[in-house]
């Protein structure tokens, strides 16, 4: 007999996000299902193959309030619960959604153990309802994981007191990031394929253009190296409400600062952008609503064999760990100081390089992440006497 597991979160209408889950499916000791949305903010979902199949259960559920994070939940999930009579019911929500509580209220119904994922990493106090939803979801885990150690440290001092495990949601799909050294010829000719100068050094920003994230720095930086003499090229890829902002600052560089805006690119073309750049950099803001809760980009570069540089929000240096260069957030500065040292010191950048991959490696592909949900589910439901395989 083999320990049944439903998985709940939107993102996964996403092929790619999927990878996950199919992982998860090959543990001979799990039947693992699937429940996500038809479409989810805008975003269809994808298909997995010419013959649109999952390797595992999926169920497609029509839900209310499509796009509204926590308010929204789904029409007929109950059937789906009858249908697959799970053990345990992975809701891979924040603990305050409507959705969280629907599902968890539906779990203890049919005799599954449910339990949740969360990001957040700014102590909040909610008001009714979801602070009752909060202490009822505490109270009927079997665990909870969270995104980052700040994320863990809240609820511990929310009063959650049951087993916690600090986890990525999702990690490198290494079918569209092979995990690989790449030579600097190799990136010099994806450099040329995407119309870069191979001559220059490049540095690539790939994520939301919006004001929390921290572009303007970057963009400073680089004028301040031109200042001092060095040449180096930036692409900023992405799409956000900062765009026609940024362009303009990006106009009043030096004429030495090569820089590319590049937007509308299909997700299956980031990687060749990842492993073109030779550095990728993430300069976040911290703001009172928000902190770099993971960036995933950093993990996807890292694998691409692209250093990384970061700055001080959030979670970002416990991801780059020693595998890149830290700088003070909203520091320029600093941050220019960074992209000199890994552009003028080839020994410590190929370090780095060599570093980014191990680490990815160790932590961060889905296979990893996968096989540690699996035994973090396996363990705790052992725990209870509730499964004997």
């Amino acid at each position: 007999m083999k320990l049944r597991v439903l998985t709940l979160s939107k993102p996964y209408v996403a092929a790619a996000y999927r990878d996950k889950i199919r992982l998860m499916a090959q543990d001979p000791r799990f039947e693992i299902g699937l429940v996500c949305p038809p479409q989810w903010a805008g975003q269809d979902f994808e298909t997995s193959d010419t013959l649109g199949l999952d390797p595992f259960f999926c169920a497609q559920v029509p839900i209310r309030f499509n796009g509204k994070n926590h308010f929204h939940y789904y029409r007929g999930l109950e059937n789906v619960i009858r249908e697959f009579k799970p053990h345990v019911f992975n809701v891979e929500e924040e603990h305050y959604s409507i959705v969280t509580w629907q599902a968890y209220r539906l779990a203890l119904k049919y005799a599954a153990r449910p339990m949740f994922y969360t990001w957040q990493n700014i102590y909040k106090k909610y008001p009714a309802p979801f602070r009752a939803i909060e202490q009822f979801v505490f109270k009927h885990s079997l665990a909870a994981v969270v995104g980052n150690g700040e994320a863990g440290e809240i609820l511990r001092r929310k009063g959650y007191q049951g087993p916690l495990e600090c986890l990525p949601q999702m990690g490198v799909n290494e079918n569209l990031f092979p995990v690989r050294y790449r030579s600097r010829d190799e990136k010099d000719a994806l450099k040329m394929s995407l119309g870069l100068n191979p001559t220059l050094p490049w540095v690539l920003y790939c994520g939301r253009l919006v004001e929390e994230k921290g572009i303007t720095t970057l963009i400073e930086a680089v004028a301040r190296l031109s200042h001092k003499g060095q040449t180096i090229g930036v692409v900023i890829l992405g799409n956000g409400p900062e765009a026609a902002t940024l362009q303009t600052v990006a106009q009043k560089l030096p004429a030495a600062v090569d820089i590319k805006f590049v937007s509308g690119v299909p997700s299956d073309q980031v990687p060749t952008w990842m492993g073109a750049a030779d550095i990728l950099c993430l300069p976040s803001l911290t703001r009172s609503h928000w902190k770099e809760q993971f960036g995933r980009v950093l993990v996807e570069a890292m694998a691409s064999s692209t250093v990384v540089v970061g700055s001080s929000s959030g979670e970002i240096p416990q991801v780059i760990g020693d595998a890149g260069l830290i700088f003070p957030e909203n520091d320029p500065h600093q941050l220019s100081d960074c992209l000199e040292v890994l552009t003028t010191q080839p020994q410590l950048y190929e370090s780095m390089k060599t570093k980014g991959l191990e680490r990815v490696k160790a932590h961060y592909t889905n296979q990893v992440i996968a096989g540690r949900l699996c035994d973090l589910i396996w363990d705790q439901y052992r725990l209870l006497n509730l499964f004997i395989g």
